[in-house]
């Protein structure tokens, strides 16, 4: 009896450590269903210039390509490229 209640406690020490894990791990974001080279031209068509980052974020709770863009009149915007279907949602400065 002492034998398996040990065993018990043993086990559940190393299961509740790994079950604390599983809840705090970020979920991997959906995988984009356009490219990256398909968000920088769509990007672009809004807003021409010279792009110099593209990156995957969550904007108001959907995941977007944010492709940031110096334009021919200077200064930086950031194009907002939904990734499942390759449209442009909005622009930043």
């Amino acid at each position: 009896m002492r034998t398996m209640l040990c065993r018990s406690v043993a086990l559940a020490a190393l299961l509740f450590p790994a079950i604390g894990m599983a809840q705090t791990t970020p979920q991997p974001a959906a995988a984009p269903k356009i490219s990256t080279e398909q968000a920088k031209t769509a990007a672009l068509k809004v807003v021409p210039g010279r792009v110099t980052s593209v990156v995957i974020e969550k904007k108001q709770g959907k995941n977007v390509y944010v492709v940031e863009i110096v334009p021919r009149s200077g200064g930086e915007k950031d194009v907002f490229v939904d990734i499942e279907t390759g449209q442009v949602l909005g622009t930043e400065d």
